[in-house]
């Protein structure tokens, strides 16, 4: 969890939790409330970056235990809500409505772990959960938003390829570490016989 926390913190720039703007693109009106408008080409760019960096400094280190240790469906919602919500307090919950949010996000990836069971010796059910996990988490998130701002400024094109882009990212470093540890064992294996 200390290397969730410590990458959230030092990408706290581009972590989601941080400011829910990175998200939305207003558009403002002298003595009217910023409403939601459609984004610019940067501002969709800037955001896919926010969730996938975001999602690697969640998930990573919860992959990184997993491929040792069979989780409690409880470690992985907590590594993922403990350094949401200190992100969120680190700015003075600017937008406190994300708490809820993130408690939301991360009961679903509790879910996820609870019904997939990955183990380190089970890899099909590891990347299954590695991969749902982000969805499970950042759903409630778009959700959230779309609730608290009336809109999303995000056509459904983008925020549902956001999804399926963050578990496919985390699916593929799921991909990679179980390779890279079949290889490593891989020698082992061959000196025992």
């Amino acid at each position: 969890m200390l290397a969730g926390m410590v990458a959230a913190f030092i990408l706290q720039e581009f972590a989601v939790f941080a400011r829910h703007g990175l998200t939305q693109t207003y558009i403002t009106t002298a003595g009217a409330q910023p409403a939601v408008t459609v984004p610019t080409s940067s501002s969709i760019m800037v955001s896919l970056a926010s969730f996938l960096v975001s999602t690697f400094a969640l998930f990573v280190p919860v992959l990184l235990l997993s491929l040792r240790w069979r989780l409690h469906p409880a470690v992985p919602a907590t590594m993922a809500l403990v350094p949401s919500v200190a992100l969120q307090a680190m700015v003075a919950l600017r937008d406190a409505w994300l708490v809820p949010v993130a408690l939301a996000g991360s009961i679903l990836v509790g879910a996820v772990w609870a019904v997939v069971r990955p183990a380190p010796d089970r890899p099909a059910r590891l990347m299954a959960a590695a991969g749902l996990s982000p969805v499970a988490f950042w759903a409630p998130y778009f959700a959230g938003v779309a609730l608290h701002d009336g809109a999303l400024s995000f056509p459904p094109e983008v925020w549902s390829g956001t999804l399926a882009w963050t578990g496919l990212g985390m699916l593929a470093l799921a991909a990679l570490a179980l390779t890279v540890r079949a290889a490593a064992a891989g020698p082992e294996d061959a000196q025992e016989r």
